[in-house]
């Protein structure tokens, strides 16, 4: 099973939260439209956000972190809640993780990618699409997808 674990940052520290909920209402509908249902969500966040989409594989974990004031501690809040989803998921006995960033797409294909290799170490993605502050522009990074993306790797729990 691949559980997905996405941060969400505190509506305290967003200057535009209903773009924060608009965008992660679209990453939650991607991350959900898996082709095999073994997989689960784990939104790890201060506050839910306000959004029409659930989904019966969607958790959301709530946490009391201090509310980061500068970029340091934003950083360092998304560690800490990816951790704690880390965390959180091992009740249901994953064989991989993906971390999702809030605002990103993924293949579907993913689960059952996982599921027919569930023995597999990992994989990173050395290549994907980049689709900048939602413009009218897409391309594809084909060389280090993997070194600037939060979202390109899947890592054995």
């Amino acid at each position: 099973m691949l559980i997905f674990v996405m941060a969400l940052k505190s509506q305290q520290v967003s200057h535009r939260w209903e773009q924060v909920e608009r965008l992660f209402e679209n990453t939650l509908r991607s991350v959900c439209a898996q082709t095999s249902d073994k997989f689960k969500v784990v939104v790890v966040c201060h506050e839910k956000p306000d959004i029409r989409f659930t989904h019966k594989n969607v958790i959301y974990f709530s946490v009391d972190f201090p509310i980061p004031r500068n970029f340091e501690e934003r950083r360092s809040d998304k560690r800490r809640k990816h951790l704690a989803g880390l965390m959180y998921a091992s009740q249901f006995n994953p064989t991989h993780t993906m971390y999702v960033d809030a605002d990103d797409y993924v293949v579907r294909h993913l689960a059952e990618f996982v599921e027919n290799h569930s023995t597999s170490p990992g994989w990173f993605f050395q290549e994907g699409y980049v689709y900048p502050n939602l413009g009218n522009v897409i391309y594809v990074n084909r060389k280090n997808f993997h070194q600037w993306c939060g979202t390109s790797n899947i890592i054995r729990h």
